[in-house]
């Protein structure tokens, strides 16, 4: 993407039949006139939807029955073009209900002989947990369909980009799917070769259809919605950037932990990318539903806070008109965005910490994904609330030298690629941090890295395990010395080697729960001590014998989050930025070069979370008030700070430099701040 995009929406248009007068009332002028008051750059517009309708006069496709406008598609790109907006194209690729209905053998079926379609006499929705779409083969004859009328549009249009929608590996066990896995020698009851199979199958077809795509608009952006996961990497080839959807307020599918994590993996591969919240107040299609300014300010900021552009999700209604208060609300948070982009453009993230990707096969409602490991997760969300600045990164990456450190989730394996990788890191001054079996051999019982401080004795005999500090891993908080914390999870028992620093120790519970013996209403209490340490350090490696950051993820025990903050403390004494202020306050640091009107500057985003006690599944974040008491220390590394003030605003502040650290009081500040050093 040649010129970064920071105001996007992404107008959704899944129209049934059982809508009439689709587009009817759309007036060009004021479509435009709407989409200039919200501030928008770039506007995302329908050629054909999840229903299988296209919304232009299509010869390949089928159009809309009831479509008012011949060529809806066609004047949208017209008038946004006309107030210098990009238009990138929608195409939905793996949901297609006309065509499942018009070629039946097009249909995806699951191993037990169903198909992928939404339960007959029903009104399913993957957004409430069902299947809810028609899901189509791309290896099929559906391909061809898919491919001739994307080139139909490169061909009649000014394309600006394309994006495709609903694209992941789902294995095909119809008859027509089996006949292709016999023919490669794949056995339809091997599991993990049925999956290989299937995304060695849809890798196939994204290649095809970005060289269609390359060859008509060699300019075009290009994505392939589905595909943004840990294996990101897989599918990078065929894509210009990423979109993350994440529409935080939707059900049991992203949450507010979602973006930020995804994030800090997607920029690490060298291509723009955007992160994709919505207006609604739910999901997808919640008309009617709409945030409040606080809201999407506290949603953009965090986008931006992670590196990302901005792309809000709003659905039009069926007779073809935008809803004014929607673009009143982008209206407010993109004319602040606006402002900032100065401050934007040329900007990197920093990062001084890296956590080595891994992953596990999971779900996103009703569709197959594959999630981070809960390691990377729980890393992810503490490094959040501690503000260390850090990075999520594929353990293909080139080279880990930029980082000061590596964290290496529990029960990482070690090939010979990756530990040549790592040693000559290690060697190169890089430092780990490392817990549970992370590159034990089982076979051997050894670790497979030089450098690890401990040798491997055993898994803790109970679970829970209980953990007793020293003062180190108490540190200055109100961890106590005298008390035994709870470990929900496994332990690992450990013998420090010769020159290694141990901290803390494991204690069993008295018994396991078990229907024979148990007291009480949960675990048994603490028991006796198991003589192995609980933290070692060794030269340059940190070691967690109770495997914390996984831990945290799934029980968000704060004692595991201080303790593991305590010893990375000594690991790495020089952070880049040091916050005084609560966990709940994000903030990440972006440098940026010296422009020609500006000197070198580093940028502090600051994103306060108002979560209000709810009910309901998912916290809403729909109201902000100003924090204060916040102090930051933001490293300078030797360069010479001569301003520092708030941006948009140009509001200067006082800062003091003490031991290399411009320290700065802040004034309070609401959802989003963001801080310049010069």
């Amino acid at each position: 993407m040649n010129e970064r995009r920071y105001r996007q929406v992404h107008l959704d248009f899944h129209t049934s039949s059982d809508c009439e007068n689709v587009g009817a009332d759309f007036d060009p002028e004021v479509f435009a006139e709407t989409v200039r008051t919200g501030r928008v750059d770039s506007m995302t517009v329908f050629a054909k939807c999840h229903h299988g309708f296209s919304y232009y006069p299509t010869e390949v496709g089928t159009q809309h029955p009831n479509l008012a406008v011949p060529d809806l598609m066609g004047v949208q790109i017209e008038a946004l073009h006309g107030i210098g907006v990009r238009a990138p194209i929608y195409v939905s690729i793996m949901w297609d209900d006309l065509a499942g209905e018009k070629e039946p053998g097009w249909v995806v079926a699951r191993s037990d002989g169903s198909l992928m379609i939404r339960p007959p006499l029903s009104n399913e929705s993957p957004l409430t947990g069902g299947w809810g779409w028609t899901t189509l083969d791309v290896s099929t004859g559906y391909g061809d369909y898919l491919v001739a009328q994307t080139e139909e549009i490169c061909d009649r249009y000014d394309v600006d980009g394309f994006f495709f929608d609903i694209c992941f590996p789902v294995p095909n066990y119809s008859p027509w799917g089996q006949a292709r896995m016999r023919e490669v020698g794949v056995r339809p009851d091997d599991e993990q070769a049925v999956l290989r199979f299937a995304e060695d199958k849809l890798k196939g077809f994204l290649e095809r259809m970005s060289e269609a795509v390359r060859a008509k608009v060699p300019e075009a952006t290009i994505f392939y919605n589905g595909t943004v996961n840990p294996r990101m990497s897989q599918t990078l080839p065929y894509q210009t950037h990423f979109e993350i959807e994440s529409l935080p307020t939707s059900s049991g599918l992203w949450g507010y932990l979602h973006y930020p994590v995804m994030a800090r993996q997607a920029r690490t591969y060298g291509v723009d990318f955007v992160g994709m919240t919505g207006r609604f107040h739910k999901a997808w299609a919640d008309f009617g539903g709409l945030k409040t300014r606080d809201q999407l300010d506290y949603e953009c900021g965090t986008i931006l806070a992670a590196g990302g552009e901005i792309s809000v999700g709003d659905q039009l209604h069926p007779r073809g008109v935008l809803d004014p208060a929607v673009y009143r609300l982008l209206e407010h948070s993109f004319g602040r965005v606006e402002r900032l982009e100065p401050f934007l453009q040329g900007t990197k993230p920093t990062a001084e910490v890296a956590i080595l990707s891994g992953y596990e096969p999971s779900s996103l409602g009703s569709i197959p994904m594959n999630a981070h490991v809960a390691d990377v997760e729980g890393a992810a969300q503490l490094f959040l609330e501690a503000a260390i600045q850090f990075d999520i990164i594929d353990p293909s990456h080139d080279s880990f030298e930029d980082y000061a450190a590596l964290l290496l989730p529990d029960e990482t394996t070690v090939d010979a690629q990756l530990r040549a990788k790592l040693e000559r890191y290690m060697s190169a001054g890089g430092r780990l941090i490392l817990g549970g079996t992370a590159t034990l051999d089982a076979e051997t019982g050894e670790f497979g890295l030089s450098g690890v401080p401990v040798a491997y004795e055993g898994q803790a005999p109970t679970v829970p395990a209980y953990l007793r500090l020293d003062e180190t891993l108490a540190g200055e908080t109100e961890l106590a010395t005298d008390y035994d914390y709870v470990f929900y999870d496994r332990a690992h028992l450990v013998r420090p080697l010769e020159g290694a620093t141990a901290h803390g120790q494991l204690r069993r519970a008295l018994f396991d729960r078990t229907w024979e013996h148990f007291t009480s209403h949960a675990q048994a209490p603490v028991g006796e001590s198991l003589e192995s340490p609980l933290v070692v350090r060794g030269e340059g490696v940190l070691y967690f014998a109770a495997p914390l950051f996984g831990a945290y993820r799934d029980h968000d025990y704060w004692v595991y989050r201080e303790i593991a903050r305590n010893a990375i403390r000594e690991l790495l004494p020089r952070p880049l930025l040091r916050l005084s202020g609560p966990g709940w306050v994000e903030a990440t640091l972006h440098d940026q070069p010296a422009g020609d009107d500006y000197p070198e500057r580093r940028i502090l985003h600051l994103v306060a979370y108002h979560p209000r006690r709810t009910t309901q599944q998912i916290q809403h974040v729909d109201q902000s008030w100003p924090t204060s008491g916040l102090v930051v220390d933001v490293l300078t590394g030797g360069r010479t700070v001569e301003r520092a003030y708030l941006a948009p605003e140009n509001e200067p502040l006082d800062f003091d430099v003490i031991d290399g650290y411009a320290r700065i009081a802040l004034p309070p500040v609401g959802a989003h701040a963001a801080v310049v050093l010069e």
